[in-house]
């Protein structure tokens, strides 16, 4: 994953200050959440964060989540923890997510929490 990330900034897809907020979000999710990312799902939303910062740091503005699949997740039993650990890699990361970029991270954080979790 750290190669991933590592990648991302050689492509110029992310700067370095992203990168290192990501590797220090990964870190997070290792150490401090427990959420294994380093699979398939994971790559992908943690790919995804990284793309969101930068968008949101370089003023680009997408399309916001469908509204259906945000009352699914605010309905769902996880979403006070899911918020938590949403908040809390943003500040690890150091940077500040644009209000559309934040529902497809939730969206992504909610997918690792339910594989972690499938019930």
């Amino acid at each position: 994953m750290e190669q991933r990330l590592h990648l991302l900034c050689q492509g110029g897809v992310i700067d370095s200050e992203v990168r290192d907020g990501m590797l220090r979000v990964l870190d997070a999710l290792d150490n401090r959440w427990s959420i294994p990312v380093r699979n398939e799902q994971g790559v992908m939303a943690l790919t995804h964060m990284a793309s969101a910062l930068m968008r949101s740091k370089q003023h680009i503005v997408i399309q916001a989540l469908d509204e259906e699949l945000q009352r699914e997740m605010c309905e769902a039993e996880i979403y006070p923890q899911l918020l938590l650990i949403h908040r809390d890699l943003l500040q690890v990361s150091g940077h500040q997510a644009h209000p559309n970029e934040e529902g497809y991270l939730l969206a992504n954080l909610y997918s690792l929490l339910q594989a972690q979790n499938p019930h």
